[in-house]
């Protein structure tokens, strides 16, 4: 694209892009302002704190605990595990075009329809009868479940969009397709994991119901049933709760803005293989 052709659109296309930047960069700020203001500064929700108090951070930290190791623990496996089992369910459904294909497909898919709150109850009972209530490994275990059905239908999206000459050419040359799918497929479909990675770490770090279902101690409880302890019927403690959540927002961020080219192209479909 030419220079005259971006001159030609004039100013608008930027500043609505301003703005629209400057409406989602604005809670961000707000929460930054909040989290350094001192309890009798609070109430002036647009001004600039006075004095920086970083006693908010210190409090935050304290009442967390180890709750920020916990949703790492809890993160990283269920990620690992869902995208895992995703992949390879994804796979044969990827060349599956018949009937009982799509059936299949779309039985899968029904697990993506199901809120969390109808299972919430008999999950809990499932989860204590087996002994995994108030452990890391019972949340993996429901994160992992839960994540199948979207991980299965991301992953069979991304691998219909390999070209099928690819695999015709493997195994010409011998390759099976287990082979195939280790070697070529997972390799070439590295932006579209990198893209689901992304999703699911935001989706299962930023989780409250299941931690709060199925965690009872600072064991296993996450960041995020951590932060909700900052509001209470009584009161609502805004600069320790504002700073606990900028500080739980670090690792996605840091994740994201190391992936992001990645992820940019994932959700393009693979259009950067």
């Amino acid at each position: 694209m030419s220079a005259q052709t971006i001159n030609r659109r004039g100013p608008v296309p930027y500043t609505v892009a301003i703005v629209f930047a400057l409406v989602f960069v604005a809670p961000l700020v707000l929460a930054i302002l909040t989290s350094l203001k001192s309890p009798a500064e609070i109430t002036r929700v647009l001004s600039v704190p006075t004095e920086l108090y970083w006693q908010n951070y210190a409090t935050a930290f304290e009442r967390m605990g180890r709750s920020l190791l916990n949703s790492i623990l809890i993160t990283a496996p269920a990620v690992v595990l869902s995208i895992a089992i995703g992949c390879v369910a994804a796979y044969p459904l990827a060349f599956m075009h018949g009937r009982g294909g799509r059936f299949t497909y779309f039985v899968l898919l029904t697990g993506m329809l199901v809120p969390f709150q109808i299972v919430q109850i008999p999950l809990f009972f499932l989860i204590r009868s087996i002994g995994l209530y108030d452990t890391i490994g019972g949340l993996w275990l429901v994160h992992t479940a839960y994540a199948i059905p979207f991980c299965t239908f991301f992953m069979r999206n991304f691998f219909s969009s390999v070209p099928r000459s690819m695999y015709e050419a493997a195994r010409i040359d011998g390759c099976s397709a287990a082979s195939y799918f280790w070697r070529l497929l997972l390799p070439a479909s590295a932006s579209g994991l990198s893209a689901l990675a992304i999703i699911q770490s935001r989706a299962i770090w930023n989780d409250l119901l299941f931690g709060m279902t199925l965690t009872s101690s600072d064991n296993a409880r996450p960041a995020t049933v951590a932060i909700a302890g900052f509001a209470s019927s009584l009161q609502v403690e805004y600069g320790p709760l504002m700073a606990a959540t900028l500080v739980s927002t670090v690792p996605v961020m840091l994740a994201f803005l190391i992936f992001q080219k990645s992820f940019v192209r994932g959700l393009l479909g693979g259009s950067g293989k």
